[in-house]
């Protein structure tokens, strides 16, 4: 999840970039840093994310919200951290947001994570 302020969404679109992501649909970080652009996106399509694929990690999408879908700055001071790879910690979001965002996104595969994701909830509460 990214804080959509221009200069973050260039930032991640360069950084997706670099890894070799790019998004499904000719759209370019500008054009995604526009919040009028993003509201017709959703009105006029009902786009809910702006997917991203790379030929290198073809197994692994990347989605990006086209809304903020929480309060971002108390997500963000909430997360759980956690070392991806040797020297990169990254911020996750909790499971019940997770699960949030994922109702949002009402995919096939989402559906079927909430399902998998509640499980974990439910497993971490026996303990």
């Amino acid at each position: 999840m990214i804080q959509l302020k221009a200069d973050n969404i260039r930032t991640a679109f360069g950084a997706l970039a670099g890894l070799g992501y790019r998004p499904t649909v000719p759209v370019k970080a500008e054009q995604f840093a526009d919040e009028a652009q993003r509201a017709r996106w959703i009105r006029d399509k009902g786009m809910q994310v702006l997917n991203f694929h790379s030929e290198h990690y073809r197994p692994v999408t990347v989605d990006v919200f086209v809304t903020e879908p929480f309060d971002f700055d108390g997500e963000y001071e909430a997360a759980m951290q956690g070392e991806l790879a040797p020297g990169l910690t990254v911020r996750f979001v909790s499971i019940s947001t997770l699960i949030a965002m994922k109702q949002l996104a009402n995919r096939p595969r989402d559906l079927d994570d909430i399902e998998h994701l509640r499980m974990i909830m439910e497993e971490k509460r026996r303990k």
